[in-house]
């Protein structure tokens, strides 16, 4: 996801990339006008020989010029790519600690819940906060939803959701080609990544859902599965690994506080 700081700094630097190919163009320009002009020198004579003498050593000047300033603006650039690295690095902590902080005292709230009434409010805390972190750490426009597994272990049916306006699906259900797909996919603790849905068989979206690719992870107490979170977005590709190892240990805290309950 990129942050205001990250946008900032490289529409800066499309622009001076822009500018440093103008001041190459430019100095090669100068370059070979000095040349021909050097040459119509030669084979002058008297006041047009000085004239074209005079535009020679300017052109020359020019293609110094152009050079310098094109040196400069590539060290400035260097140094503008190497700050939006740090402020892109400091903005991710920042981010981090305020999408982890609510799931983290959660769990701690959890631990100190005496019987399941509270237990059962607190979850449903922490399973809110972990759909608006994974919201929070992806790509801009996407939305995330915790499933939970049913009792029969036939259907997994939608507690929480974060991001997008438009809600999720409310249930899956076994006897479905994508329940079946996602009632597997918990079972057996996996994850998966579809780049595109319009091409997957696996995937059904509900008409104006606005995504384009979609992930899941199953969400587990060891090896005793609870559910699955999901994470769509409104671009094909647009999620990767990284996508997925984020939503893995935000899965993690997840199943953590649900084996409380």
């Amino acid at each position: 996801m990129a942050t205001t700081a990250e946008v900032r700094t490289r529409s800066t630097l499309r622009r001076q990339r822009v500018l440093g190919v103008a001041l190459s163009a430019g100095a090669v320009v100068a370059a070979v006008a000095t040349f021909l002009l050097s040459a119509q020198a030669g084979q002058a004579s008297g006041g047009a020989r000085s004239v074209l003498l005079a535009l020679g050593a300017t052109s020359t000047a020019a293609t110094i010029v152009l050079g310098a300033v094109q040196h400069r603006l590539t060290d400035r650039r260097r140094r503008t790519a190497e700050q939006v690295a740090i402020e892109a690095e400091e903005e991710l902590a920042l981010t981090l600690n305020g999408a982890l902080a609510p799931i983290t005292n959660y769990l701690g709230e959890m631990a100190d819940a005496v019987d399941s009434s509270d237990r059962d409010h607190v979850a449903g805390q922490l399973s809110q906060a972990v759909v608006e972190a994974v919201v929070k750490l992806s790509p801009e426009g996407s939305r995330s939803a915790f499933y939970r597994l049913d009792d029969d272990w036939r259907g997994l049916t939608r507690e929480v959701w974060g991001g997008r306006p438009s809600q999720p699906r409310p249930y899956f259900t076994a006897g479905t080609p994508d329940g079946d797909a996602v009632l597997d996919l918990v079972r057996s603790g996996d994850f998966v990544i579809v780049d595109d849905v319009s091409v997957s068989p696996m995937v059904t979206p509900s008409p104006g859902a606005g995504y384009a690719t979609v992930a899941a992870v199953a969400v587990t107490a060891g090896s005793w599965p609870l559910g699955m979170l999901t994470l769509d977005a409104p671009v094909a590709g647009e999620l990767d690994q990284s996508d997925i190892e984020l939503m893995r240990v935000l899965a993690n805290l997840l199943g953590a506080g649900l084996a409380q309950v």
